[in-house]
This record gives C-alpha cells, sequence and structure tokens, in this order.
C-alpha cells in the first residue's frame, strides 16, 4: 500500500510565513514597548526587594560631581549604602524613569532607618572636603 501524495499550496505557505514574520515583529515591538513603560514600576519593585533582602543602594545617571567618589565612600563606610553609576551622561526615558523610582524607594527607606537624610550629609561633607583638598592643592602650586 502506497501514501497518497501530497500535493503542497507553496503560496500558501508563502503567506503564513508572511504572517507569522509580521506577527513576530508586532510581539517584539509591542514587548518593547510595554518594558519602556513598566520601567517606573520595575524600579520600585527591585528596590522593595533589594530592602527586603537587607540591601541599600542609591542609583546614579549624568555628569559626575568631581567629589562623587568621596560621597560614595561615605555613603559606603558609615552607613553600609552601596552608590551604583547606571549610566553617564546619555540616558534613555525609561532608565531615567527607573533610576528615579529605585532611588525613591530606597532613599526613603535609608533615611527612615538612620532617622535623618544622610544622602545629604554625605554629599555636603564630600563636597567641603573635595573643596578643601583642591584650594590645598592650589594655594601649594602658587
Amino acid at each position: 500500500m502506497s501514501l497518497p501524495k501530497v500535493r503542497v499550496n507553496w503560496s500558501v505557505v508563502r503567506r503564513h510565513k508572511a504572517i507569522a514574520l509580521v506577527a513576530v515583529f508586532a510581539s517584539i515591538v509591542l514587548l518593547m514597548t510595554a518594558w519602556s513603560a513598566s520601567a517606573s514600576a520595575r524600579g520600585q519593585m527591585v528596590a522593595r526587594f533589594d530592602i527586603a533582602r537587607g540591601r541599600y543602594e542609591v542609583q546614579g545617571y549624568g555628569l559626575p560631581m568631581p567629589w562623587r567618589a568621596e560621597y560614595a565612600g561615605l555613603l559606603q563606610r558609615r552607613y553600609g549604602v552601596n552608590f551604583r553609576t547606571v549610566a553617564l551622561c546619555i540616558v534613555s526615558r525609561s532608565l531615567v524613569a527607573y533610576v528615579d523610582s529605585y532611588n525613591h524607594v530606597s532613599v526613603r527607606a535609608v533615611n527612615r532607618r538612620f532617622g535623618h537624610d544622610v544622602f545629604k550629609e554625605c554629599a555636603e561633607e564630600a563636597r567641603k572636603n573635595w573643596e578643601l583638598v583642591h584650594l590645598m592643592q592650589s594655594r601649594r602650586e602658587r
């Protein structure tokens, strides 16, 4: 007994491939849009998860102030708060939304834990230390 010959309609196959390709492309675009739109919610969620694990972090982007390294060191040494640079000058809207939402949750939790604005304290001291060091260096150069 022989198997019947199957006749393939190649125009139908090509049409279905085209439809599948369009569907895949549309799905990718939709997922990318949803991922970008959910940046703020993802930032809050990840910050809450980190805080629940006892991990305190603040994230930064943009051109760093000259005393950023000193600031990060003070946060780490005094309060166990990690400072992480996630981008420099070129940032997307979704990254800004993510980082700002993450920091909103994280900063409030850290300040609540220590009872005062530790970020302002460390930033002011880091700036003063940096200015003092650079003032002394400029006087030595004269």
